[in-house]
């Protein structure tokens, strides 16, 4: 979970799994500022109207996936 720049898990290992997934959350979080959160449940919202995963098809977590698998 990306809490403001840190990023939190339960142990190590989950960390090293899920850090760049979360960095990414932090850069959407810098981009959108104080409507990020807004925008997140928007985002929720608009793939549950579609008939869609909250989670995993929500729009933030699609870009984040994608992101995570780019070599830095």
């Amino acid at each position: 979970m990306a809490l403001g720049h840190v990023v939190a898990a339960r142990d190590a290992e989950a960390l090293s799994s899920t850090r760049a997934h979360e960095r990414a959350h932090v850069a959407q979080a810098e981009r959108w500022g104080p409507f990020f959160v807004p925008a997140y449940l928007a985002a929720s919202l608009w793939a549950v109207g579609r008939g869609e995963h909250p989670y995993f098809d929500n729009l933030f977590e699609r870009d984040a996936r994608l992101r995570s698998q780019r070599p830095c």
